[in-house]
């Protein structure tokens, strides 16, 4: 029966971590899930052949590494699942910080326009909040993704002189240090608010509390294709934040 189950996980795992893949995207994430789900399936399918071999005890350290994988997975859901509930309060003074996510020529990509729809929901709420719009040029962008997202703004009805451009960030690291010169140049409100798809909001937020930030989250939707790659990229990178301490 757990034989069976295995099989069945692995096959779906393989294709799911594999869709990516035909986008032209090739991710740790996607990268990892369809690696791990290709060992799964060779694993139930030969299981007998590898209890009898010599590396059994190598197939019982892989078991073993697969039961940790799955608890880290699970305990960052769960924490991503509650960063959902971090949503801001109306009464406060805050700055909304929209994080890059790439391009498509001169059109933000579609988890880009995820985030940006999330963020102007709220500005078009708030008439006075501003906006940081935050990364730099990818090496096969046109153009910075904070004067893309600044664009798409403006051309929806939210006034320039509200918007506030962050163009040199690569990482989310670098995201919310830099945003940091931002706010103090334009004396705006230290205390912000996280946009960023479902998956990535709790590591964006964890990395701005490390920074020193005061921060809510507006996460926005993943397209689903997208989520199982990009919510096991989400675990390793929250692993390795955990680790960093």
């Amino acid at each position: 029966m757990f034989r069976l189950f295995g099989i069945l996980i692995g096959i779906l795992g393989t294709a799911m971590f594999a869709l990516p893949f035909f986008a032209g995207i090739f991710n740790a994430g996607s990268l990892a899930g369809t690696f791990l789900s290709l060992v799964l399936l060779l694993g139930c399918l030969f299981e007998e052949k590898l209890r009898a071999g010599s590396i059994r005890y190598a197939c019982r350290a892989v078991q073993a590494g697969y039961a940790v994988f799955f608890c880290v997975t699970a305990i960052a859901c769960f924490c991503i699942y509650r960063e959902y509930r971090n949503a801001p309060q109306e009464e406060k003074p805050q700055t909304v910080v929209v994080l890059g996510c790439g391009l498509e020529g001169d059109r933000p990509s579609l988890s880009l326009l995820y985030r940006l729809q999330r963020a102007y929901a709220w500005l078009k709420d708030h008439p006075d909040a501003h906006v940081v719009v935050s990364g730099g040029q990818g090496g096969d962008e046109i153009m910075p993704e904070a004067r893309c997202m600044a664009e798409w703004l403006v051309s929806h009805g939210i006034e320039e002189e509200r918007i506030h451009e962050e163009d040199r960030a690569s990482t989310t690291y670098e995201n919310l240090a830099f945003t940091r010169t931002v706010l103090k140049e334009n004396d705006l409100p230290e205390e912000i608010i996280v946009v960023s798809n479902g998956f990535h909001i709790y590591r964006a937020c964890l990395i701005a509390r490390k920074q020193g930030y005061a921060c809510t989250a507006l996460p926005a939707k993943t397209t689903w294709w997208l989520l199982p790659s990009s919510v096991l990229r989400e675990v390793l990178g929250i692993a390795l934040e955990w680790i960093k301490g």
